[in-house]
């Protein structure tokens, strides 16, 4: 899973990034950052204001190198100390030609000072200012509008923190023309209100600091911030005593282009088509157990585990794939890696990837990689309405969506134009679907949608292969988990209502114990820090061989045990008594090994479980931070405490962290645990967590 530090990992999601349909990010070709900032007066009736540290706030925001392709240039400094009519003009009215702004760019304007009004008009006053003469000697804000109107830029934000700077709204709705809604013109005060001095400028500056800190990454991931959460977030800092009104912008819940996010992490999975989006390979999967570099290897042929394990398996999902239309259904218990080997299947048959990852692709033996494009679409079920799965599919393959009365489509209305599409086809259909227990309701997907996408069962057009759940493969396995009944029988009504042959990923043919063992043995070796990378060869396959025979038929097991050994500053060896007693607990041992571990104070271990705990009981895709979080944590406290943003921030930054992966629901970052075993364990044995581990 792809790092958020030492904490949390992000799950492969489909969102839409930037500002929305016809305004991709790469079309802005120049962003710009303009401060215009008076802090001293000739005036002696005019307090100084000490703008200094604000502009250079904004400066840090905007303008900082971790942004890469999101960075503004730092324009005209000259206008940040206490500039003069003449420099305003010169720079924003009769700029040089290759200076003009375009409406391929996007700017920043951060306006701040004294201000006033006179005769119904706004003026921003200058250093040399005369209030006796205001018209010859202040600058009309009104005019700094005008001018940034007529460069026809279409990404604006426009700070004005002046006192009576809402006066501008009157002057502004006597223009001809409105501007794009993509403009956010912000003034410090309402147009009947007087703003405190400064205020507004303060108010943005405590919300850059609380975004520039762990805490900030409440506001989610994505490239920009979204302009009612920035609103939201000044306001909160302004306090009641004075109201932000903006002009202009009618796009508030999207994210916008002058808004950069610090806490953007980049698309965590591997580069492929947006249909096959949900089920591709993780980027630090990738890193950890294919890339040369992180291996320290010098030969691209080299492979690691990610593409080699598991070889008879993945030659029948290939078939599976290629050959006959049918389903087939892929079982196997928790953690017994049914998921990681679709992924693979997905991945490898894109060929965004293979043309990105030509050289490694090409290494991996012929017969563990599927065709290009072998799979068209691929979906995971968790937490999502079989309404919306049937949805995605129709989007991902572009069929075309049903004429009818309803605004959303019915599933009826969808089956019929689905069916129309697929008999106009000549070749047959690939869809993979993964976690179809973890849907939001398992049955009516079955039922309502994968038992209906063939238009004749009796002449099937598609492949259709569905990862469902199914109780612990045999006795041999030490570590069976509890499973609900239904889930185990969720694979066997499945198989019957699609009529599919079955794959059981934990039991022979297509289960070899050593799978388990290279597994773990990648990632001790190959995750950036562990101390088993520069230990003995021989110490770590000791390591390797202990964990992985005693993980059972479990990967998760397995990568829980290893990422903790790898993450613990020093080699721990394979008989070590206290790793052994937790293997032979499972989920539960490993995971009570590594919290105690990684939090030697109880408190810290309590205040990291109620906080995980509450994010297992999240329905859907997960859990919200800001506003949620908190007060889920507080109803799951039997204590009764009390948890806000710093812990939260604390947790994700932890060693813990990583048992998290974020995700998107309804345009907003949530949170939830890796795995259902976890969330299980937290759910109903959370207690047991706590206790000191035996051995």
């Amino acid at each position: 899973m792809n790092s958020h530090g030492t904490g949390a990992h992000v799950a492969a999601s489909h969102d839409t990034r930037g500002e929305g349909p016809g305004v991709p990010d790469e079309e802005v070709l120049r962003r710009h950052f303009v401060a215009i900032a008076t802090g001293e007066y000739d005036d002696p009736h005019l307090e100084s204001l000490a703008v200094g540290d604000e502009v250079r706030a904004m400066r840090e925001w905007l303008c900082a190198e971790r942004l890469n392709g999101r960075r503004f240039r730092c324009g005209y400094p000259e206008l940040a100390a206490n500039p003069t009519k003449r420099q305003i003009r010169d720079a924003l009215e009769e700029p040089p030609a290759d200076e003009e702004w375009r409406d391929s760019d996007a700017a920043v304007v951060f306006v701040t000072g004294h201000g006033l009004t006179a005769d119904g008009t706004h003026y921003l006053i200058l250093k040399t200012t005369d209030t006796s003469k205001v018209g010859k000697t202040a600058f009309r804000t009104a005019d700094l509008i005008g001018w940034l109107a007529e460069t026809r830029i279409r990404h604006l934000l426009l700070i004005l923190d002046a006192c009576h700077a809402g006066r501008v709204a009157l002057e502004a709705q006597s223009r001809d023309a409105e501007p794009p809604d993509t403009w956010v013109v912000l003034p410090s005060a309402t147009r009947n209100q007087k703003a405190v001095t400064g205020a507004l400028t303060g108010a943005i500056s405590a919300l850059l600091a609380e975004l520039a800190s762990p805490q900030g990454e409440k506001y989610g991931h994505d490239p920009y911030l979204t302009v009612n959460d920035f609103l939201a977030g000044v306001q909160y800092h302004l306090g009641d005593g004075q109201l932000l009104d903006p002009l202009y912008g009618s796009r508030r819940d999207r994210p916008h282009l002058c808004l950069p996010n610090p806490h953007y992490r980049a698309d965590p999975t591997v580069e492929v088509r947006a249909a096959r989006h949900d089920l591709a390979l993780d980027r630090r999967d990738l890193e950890t157990h294919w890339g040369p570099r992180s291996r320290g290897v010098a030969n691209d042929g080299q492979q690691g585990w990610l593409f080699t394990g598991r070889a008879d398996l993945m030659r029948e999902l290939i078939a599976a794939a290629t050959g006959a239309p049918g389903a087939t259904i892929v079982t196997g218990g928790a953690g017994s890696g049914k998921s990681a080997v679709l992924a693979r299947l997905v991945t490898l048959s894109d060929e965004q990837f293979l043309d990105r990852h030509a050289a490694d692709a090409a290494a991996v033996p012929a017969v563990l990689r599927p065709p290009p494009g072998a799979v068209d679409v691929a979906v995971v079920a968790t937490g999502k309405l079989h309404t919306r799965i049937l949805a995605q599919i129709c989007h991902a393959l572009l069929v075309p969506a049903p004429v009818g009365d309803h605004l959303e489509p019915t599933v009826e209305e969808r089956l019929a134009s689905w069916h129309t599409w697929l008999r106009g086809r000549r070749r047959p259909l690939t869809i993979v679907l993964d976690a179809l227990d973890e849907a939001a309701d398992p049955h009516a997907l079955l039922r309502e949608v994968l038992a209906r996408l063939e238009p004749d069962p009796d002449a099937p057009r598609i492949r259709l292969l569905v990862g469902v759940r199914s109780l612990a493969a045999n006795e041999e396995s030490p570590h069976a988990p509890v499973t609900a009944s239904d889930t185990a029988a969720m694979a066997d009504t499945a198989q019957a209502a699609l009529r599919a042959r079955r794959i059981v990923v934990d039991q022979a043919p297509w289960w070899n114990q050593h799978d388990v063992v290279a597994y773990v043995d990648s990632i001790l070796r190959n995750t950036r820090g562990s101390p088993y990378a520069v230990a003995p060869a021989g110490a770590t396959e000791s390591v390797a061989t202990a964990l992985g025979e005693r993980a059972g038929r479990s990967f998760l097991i397995g990568r829980m045990a290893a990422s903790s050994l790898a993450a613990s500053g020093g080699v721990i060896t394979a008989d070590h008594p206290g790793w052994l007693a937790a293997l032979g607990e499972g989920v539960l041992g490993v995971f009570r090994q590594d919290l105690h571990h990684s939090l030697p104070e109880p408190d810290d271990r309590r205040r990291a479980v109620v906080l995980l705990r509450a994010v297992a009981f999240a329905h859907g895709s997960g859990l919200p931070w800001r506003g949620i979080w908190p007060l889920v944590a507080h109803a799951v406290d039997d204590e009764g405490g009390y948890y806000g943003d710093a812990e939260i921030a604390w947790l994700l930054g932890s060693r813990l962290g990583a048992y998290l992966v974020t995700d998107r629901e309804d345009d907003t970052t949530v949170y939830r645990l890796f795995h259902d075993l976890l969330r299980a364990t937290l759910r109903d044995r959370w207690r047991e967590l706590l206790r000191l581990p035996s051995g």
